[in-house]
């Protein structure tokens, strides 16, 4: 169930910069992820599909990178976000 905490924060963050941006539709999302970071990409995926429905990111695709130079107890982040 982490997965889908994670996904509810990923939406949150995306949602503000879309805002700050002027962006209307969020097409991609791409998550860094450190080595650390105990997520499962495959349900992350699945949790997201859920979690986008009726928000502003419902037709984005989520990237998840892995990034072995994040360090630190924080193990996501969201390194970007795609728009119209």
């Amino acid at each position: 169930m982490h997965e889908g905490a994670v996904c509810r924060e990923i939406l949150l963050i995306a949602e503000r910069a879309a805002q700050q941006h002027g962006i209307r539709d969020i097409t991609g999302i791409t998550l860094a992820v450190g080595a650390q970071s105990c997520v499962n990409p495959a349900q992350l995926q699945f949790f997201f599909e859920i979690a986008k429905q009726g928000t502003q990111a419902s037709h984005a695709v989520l990237t998840i990178e892995q990034d072995d130079t994040i360090t630190g107890a924080r193990q996501e982040f969201v390194r970007g976000i795609e728009g119209d």
